[in-house]
């Protein structure tokens, strides 16, 4: 048993009309709860869309940030769990969690229907979010008729039309990510294996520059591996003067609990280093020089 209050709770309460939290309160207050079993109803439909700073249209890689303008939607049956606001800061360091968007209706379709309506309504700049996918998933037919599962969206739907989603503004740079599936036999059984690996963006550098500042983008040459989010180094695996080849692992960068592989873009020499464990960059930042 999770004895913890789950992050779906507002479907459970706008379900049975029972405000969880107040009756978790009465228990650590040592209070009776105000209802029992045979009290308790389930009336009507609910959804609840997890609002996330992720970029769908890149296997939904976390898109930490600046949150800019935020207006969140309202009406009958529609309900925001959030402390999000104007200026807000979206961090690297933990759960891309935005906000929780919940609609209520007498019945699934009606719910569906006002989630539809609430999601065209939000409007969050700065930071890439998961608004376009979850219009996009809850208006495709399998969603309508019920009949999806839980490798729908990975296995079934086609997300590139999300990447001609209009851009938040402003436009933080992009990592890129090459996806590869394997065929894995284990104990006589086969799996289908699915990978990803974040790519480093390069940019064009005629001659060596003095390194660019934790945050510049830089400019100029090839040579040049750059932070493609922000992020905290945790390992490093290379070192200053070390040949590397295409593709191998130059540092591990975290983001929102999970570890991003950068990755030498050509063969060559690591002739500047500047990554450390411990140190956080923002988009942009040199990581390394390769000649």
């Amino acid at each position: 048993m999770n004895t913890r209050l789950q992050v779906e709770h507002p479907v459970t309460e706008l379900v049975t009309g029972i405000d969880l939290v107040r009756a978790q309160l009465l228990i650590a207050a040592e209070e009776p709860l105000e209802f029992g079993q045979d009290d308790i109803s389930l009336r009507g439909h609910s959804i609840e869309c997890r609002i996330n700073a992720e970029n769908p249209a890149k296997r939904f890689m976390p898109a930490p940030g600046r949150i800019g303008n935020y207006r969140e939607p309202s009406g009958p049956g529609v309900r925001v769990d959030s402390g999000a606001q104007p200026g807000g800061e979206i961090p690297q360091a933990y759960d891309p969690l935005v906000a929780k968007l919940i609609s209520y209706g007498a019945h699934r379709e009606e719910s569906r229907r006002r989630m539809l309506r609430a999601l065209d309504e939000y409007e969050i700049e700065g930071i890439k979010t998961t608004i376009p996918f979850h219009r996009l998933m809850l208006a495709d037919e399998r969603f309508v008729s019920g009949d999806y599962h839980t490798g729908t969206v990975e296995r079934d739907m086609d997300l590139s039309s999300l990447a001609e989603a209009k851009p938040v503004k402003p436009v933080p740079g992009e990592p890129e990510v090459a996806a590869r599936s394997f065929d894995v036999e284990l104990d006589g059984k086969r799996f289908d294996v699915r990978i990803r690996e974040q790519l480093t963006t390069t940019v064009a550098r005629s001659k060596p520059n003095p390194p660019a500042s934790i945050g510049a983008h830089g400019g100029g040459g090839s040579e040049t591996v750059t932070a493609p989010m922000q992020g905290t180094i945790v390992k490093v695996l290379v070192e200053k003067g070390q040949q590397v080849k295409a593709g191998d692992v130059i540092c591990i960068l975290e983001a929102m609990k999970m570890e991003n592989s950068i990755l030498a873009h050509q063969d060559g020499t690591v002739e500047e280093l500047h990554a450390e464990p411990g140190r956080s960059l923002e988009t942009g930042a040199t990581i390394a020089m390769i000649r």
